[in-house]
């Protein structure tokens, strides 16, 4: 038996398809492309399979991650071989490597690298004094959600969920951000939140984009 690591694209169209359907894409993929992976026993058998954070609708990545356990060896380059010939030039699988690491994914993703694109003609120092505000002070907000008729609001500081943040003027009308964001099991900053915050200070824009570089350890590197 070995484990696979592998870290694949999300992009084009496929941006647009939820968490559950790439799980269930993915492994379609695995049985399509021949691979012998392991299966849980019991009634209704599944596929060992490991899956990072899911990735908000509509954002395009290059640094998504699963890890699938197999029922014999195979030599990375031709597991990456095997899938991509399945799968879509939407998503392809980027690396892949032997894991014998035992955490989950979602345990040793501690930093999520995403970088932004909005159309604006907002001043960029400006910018990046508020952002040193939201790393070195940190900004309130609220997030809600419903439960059993309930509205709950939680108290969120971008301090505490926001570990770098830089603006860059890359062309007239047009910023990149470099962000990364704290990721936790238990919960993290979604970037649309920090678009709202943005937004809600008074940087107007007409259109952004969303990609997301990688996901990073605790040493801040990326977990292949």
């Amino acid at each position: 038996m070995c484990k696979i690591i592998s870290k694949y694209s999300k992009t084009g169209y496929l941006k647009y398809i939820s968490h559950l359907d790439v799980l269930r894409f993915i492994q379609r993929s695995i049985k399509r492309a021949g691979i012998n992976a392991k299966y849980s026993e019991g009634f209704n058998p599944q596929m060992k399979t490991s899956f990072g954070f899911p990735l908000s609708l509509g954002t395009e990545s290059i640094g998504e991650y699963f890890e699938v356990e197999l029922n014999e060896p195979i030599e990375p380059e031709l597991f990456i071989k095997k899938m991509n010939s399945v799968m879509p030039k939407e998503m392809q699988i980027l690396k892949a490597s032997i894991s014998d690491n035992p955490d989950s994914i979602m345990k040793r993703c501690r930093y999520a690298q995403y970088l932004i694109n909005i159309e604006t003609d907002a001043d960029v120092d400006e910018l990046n004094n508020y952002f040193k505000e939201m790393l070195d002070v940190g900004v309130v907000y609220f997030r809600q959600r419903k439960k059993k008729n309930k509205v709950i609001s939680k108290e969120i500081n971008t301090k505490e969920m926001l570990k770098y943040l830089n603006a860059e003027k890359t062309k007239e009308n047009n910023i990149r951000i470099e962000a990364l964001f704290i990721t936790e099991e238990t919960g993290s900053m979604r970037v649309d939140e920090l678009l709202k915050l943005i937004e809600d200070k008074g940087f107007a824009f007409d259109y952004y984009s969303i990609t997301k570089i990688d996901a990073l350890d605790e040493e801040m590197k990326p977990l292949l």
